[in-house]
C-alpha cells in the first residue's frame, strides 16, 4: 500500500533523493521548496504522485496552512513527515554575528519545530505517525567552524527526544538521523561564511574550502543515506537514531562510551 509523505526542501540534496526514492517505489510525495518555480517543477516530475507546496521554513506563520494544504493534496492523511530542510554556517564561535546565529536558529529549529507543530493533531487523530528528522553527526559532536550549526542541531535533537516521550501515547514515532558528510550541494550552497578569522584560528583559516575538501574525501551517496533511512522505517519500529558515515560513527561511539564509563557505579 502507497504510504504518503511529507518532505521538506525537495529541490535538491538529500530530500531530493529521498522524494524520488519515494516515488519511484510507488508512494505519494507532498515536497516543500523555497522557490515557486521549484515547487512546481517537483509537481510536474510525477503528475498525480508530487505534489509541491512553495513554503520557506522560515515563515513560520505559513506553516501550519502549508501542513493543512499537504493533508489535502496526500488525500487527507500524511504517514511519515521529514524535517530536512535546513542550512549552515561556517565561522569561529567568537566571530559569529548573533543576528546570523539566531537566522539560523530560524530555519533549523523553529522550522521543525512548527512543521511537528502542526502536524501533530492529525497524528493524534489518526492514531500513528511518523517523523524523520534529519540531523546531523554535527548534533552528536562539536566542530570547529561550525558552532552555530552543531547548536542549532543539538537543540534540535533535545526537542525531538521530549517530543518522542510526548507522543508514544497516541501513536507517534520519532526517528533522528545523524549522517555525517552527505555528497550533496549542501556546502556550497547551503553554508553561509561569516566572520574575519583574523589569525586567531589558524587551523579555519582555509575557510569554507576546509569543508569542500573534507566532503569530497569523506563523503557518502545521498542515496546511501535514504536506503539507510526507508531500510529503518521498513523494518518495522524505526529506531530513535540512525547514525550514518565512517566520519561520524566512530566518534559518536567514543563520545557515549566515555559517558558510560563517566556513569558507571
Amino acid at each position: 500500500m502507497a504510504q504518503r509523505w511529507f518532505v521538506t526542501g525537495v529541490a535538491g540534496g538529500l530530500g531530493q533523493a529521498l522524494a524520488t526514492a519515494l516515488l519511484d517505489r510507488g508512494d505519494i510525495v507532498v515536497g516543500t521548496a523555497r522557490r515557486v518555480a521549484e515547487a512546481e517543477a517537483f509537481a510536474r516530475s510525477r503528475p498525480g504522485a508530487a505534489h509541491g507546496i512553495a513554503l520557506d521554513l522560515d515563515d513560520h506563520g505559513r506553516i501550519a496552512a502549508a501542513v493543512e494544504q499537504a493533508m489535502a493534496l496526500a488525500g487527507g492523511g500524511i504517514d511519515v513527515v521529514v524535517n530536512n530542510a535546513g542550512r549552515s554556517l561556517f565561522a569561529p564561535v567568537e566571530e559569529t554575528p548573533l543576528d546570523d546565529a539566531k537566522a539560523l536558529f530560524a530555519t533549523n529549529l523553529f522550522g521543525p519545530m512548527a512543521v511537528m507543530q502542526a502536524f501533530l493533531p492529525h497524528v493524534r487523530r489518526q492514531g500513528r505517525g511518523t517523523f524523520v528528522t534529519i540531523s546531523s553527526g554535527c548534533g552528536l559532536m562539536g566542530v570547529p567552524g561550525l558552532g552555530a550549526y552543531c547548536a542549532s542541531k543539538f537543540a534540535l535533537e533535545g526537542l525531538c527526544e521530549t517530543l518522542a516521550i510526548e507522543m508514544a501515547g497516541f501513536g507517534g514515532r520519532m526517528m533522528l538521523v545523524e549522517p555525517g558528510a552527505v555528497r550533496t550541494r549542501f556546502i556550497s550552497h547551503g553554508t553561509a561564511e561569516v566572520g574575519a578569522r583574523g589569525g586567531h584560528y589558524g587551523t579555519l583559516d582555509g575557510g569554507k574550502d576546509l569543508l569542500d575538501a573534507y566532503y569530497q574525501d569523506k563523503a557518502m551517496a545521498p542515496e546511501a543515506v535514504v536506503a539507510a533511512i526507508l531500510a529503518a522505517l521498513d523494518g518495522g519500529d524505526p529506531p530513535p537514531r540512525l547514525v550514518l558515515g565512517d566520519d561520524t560513527r566512530p566518534g559518536a561511539r567514543a563520545k557515549f562510551q566515555a559517558l558510560a564509563d563517566m556513569l558507571a557505579d
